[in-house]
């Protein structure tokens, strides 16, 4: 019960409005937002086969293990691209009350990014791909996504340009994420022979993807609904957008040096890459601050806002827990030196990825696919169970895979036991994994379900 007063403080009710009209980009931004969801779902289903075959090697599947796992961590990478593609369209024409540069373009860049998309996984998925984690499709393909971003980021500066003097902070911090999402991707479309060049671009996409280029079109959601919901009023939102900006480029910049530990780079990324770690977390303490008095000084009436925050408050609790305080932790040197690479590292990321980006997409998602309706108390209601499954699932699944990392480090790397006797032992908690996979999965069915319904009553109305 307490969970549900969270969104009923008395109060001042909010009086800011939205956006006069609908643009053609906002109507557009709504395939990549559906896209987005339906590519998440897609991504649970590959999860959850891949840590059944885990735990039981002989189930039958199309498809090796080595290449659903490059599928997953691929989408893991790519539906959050191309929902954020959607939300930045939508959000920089709210702030800016006015159209984009070239709606046509947007147009094009969806059908591009998708085409390339679905290139990637189709060909992984005939047990085509290079071996590079994360970025296992054929480089070609990349190139292809690059050539969308490249369309986004045209298209945006060139928005911005048309009027200067009314350029909002959100909108172009908006736009500088979007552009740093194709510098930071282009050196990914090169191989190298040097693997110390290639995991570091790599690092690129893992790390700065995460923490820089996305921390920066999230801020701009971010700052623009808390200012529309009447959660802040607009100087206290510009001033964290500001620092959230700055924190995220320098932080996210030499902070990504704590995944250069081990890779050949100078024993100075020892220091940077943990010291400048703590700086990311900072911006997320005085996020969790502004919405916590938001939330005492307004009553948010709405169940489509209230069910954006829900998703929004997942992202800010797992932003805190597992990706700022636990990927602090284990980017202690003499941490990392035994728990890189355990089970610790994939129950950190998971928590991360929701954390600084998947559930806050998916906030966005729903904000934008909702545009023009009021969701029923019955929908409202099967949106917040989705949620709480989505979160609970989360919880099972990073914990076990947290034990099962500090049992992995210890028992292998300190006592030095058989690496198949260790694996044995921690089959229990990957079968807990596994289960937490399902709830995690049925919460994202049910999402998709919801926001799929949502979808289609407001398609007619476009």
């Amino acid at each position: 019960m307490k969970l549900f007063k969270l969104f009923s403080f008395t109060g001042k009710v909010n009086k800011s409005t939205v956006p006069k009209q609908q643009f053609l980009a906002q109507k557009i931004s709504r395939r990549y937002c559906f896209t987005a969801v339906s590519l998440f779902a897609l991504q649970s289903m590959v999860a959850l086969m891949g840590a059944l075959d885990l735990v039981i090697p002989d189930l039958p599947s199309p498809i090796p293990f080595e290449f659903g796992r490059a599928i997953h961590l691929g989408l893991a990478d790519l539906w959050p691209l191309i929902g954020t593609m959607g939300m930045v369209y939508f959000f920089i024409t709210a702030e800016l009350n006015r159209e984009v540069y070239s709606p046509l373009l947007a147009r094009w860049q969806y059908w591009i990014v998708i085409v390339f998309t679905l290139s990637i996984f189709g060909t992984l998925a005939l047990k085509i791909g290079n071996g590079r984690e994360f970025l296992e499709g054929m480089p070609i393909f990349y190139v292809g996504i690059c050539l969308s971003l490249a369309l986004a980021s045209y298209n945006l500066i060139r928005t911005l340009l048309t009027d200067k003097r009314n350029i909002t902070p959100a909108a172009g911090i908006m736009t500088v994420g979007m552009s740093f999402l194709l510098v930071l991707l282009l050196p990914n479309t090169i191989t190298y022979s040097n693997p110390i060049t290639d995991e570091t671009t790599k690092f690129w996409i893992v790390h700065l993807w995460e923490e820089m280029a996305f921390e920066l079109t999230s801020a701009g959601f971010i700052a623009t609904f808390y200012v529309v919901s009447g959660l802040a009023d607009r100087g206290k939102v510009e001033k964290w957008l500001y620092l959230e900006a700055t924190l995220a480029v320098v932080g996210g910049l030499y902070g990504t040096g704590h995944h250069y530990y081990w890779i050949g780079f100078p024993a100075i990324w020892l220091v940077l890459g943990s010291l400048v770690s703590i700086v990311e977390v900072i911006p997320v303490g005085m996020l969790v601050q502004m919405t916590y008095k938001g939330l005492k000084s307004v009553k948010v009436r709405s169940n489509r806002e209230k069910l954006t925050l829900w998703l929004l408050l997942s992202s800010v609790f797992y932003h805190i827990t597992g990706a700022s305080l636990l990927g602090l932790f284990i980017t202690i040197p003499w941490v990392n030196l035994y728990m890189h690479g355990t089970y610790v590292t994939s129950g950190h990321a998971h928590l991360a990825l929701f954390g600084s980006l998947g559930f806050t997409v998916l906030s966005g998602c729903y904000y934008v696919l909702s545009q023009g309706s009021e969701p029923s108390l019955k929908s409202y209601k099967g949106g917040v169970l989705a949620v709480l499954l989505l979160n609970g699932g989360l919880i099972v699944m990073s914990s076990a895979l947290l034990v099962a990392g500090f049992m992995e480090t210890y028992l292998w790397r300190i006592l030095g036991m058989d690496f198949m006797q260790v694996r044995m032992l921690l089959n229990p908690y990957l079968i807990i994994r596994a289960l937490g996979g399902a709830m995690f999965t049925l919460g994202d069915l049910l999402l998709a379900w919801g926001f799929y319904k949502t979808w289609k009553a407001t398609k007619s109305q476009k």
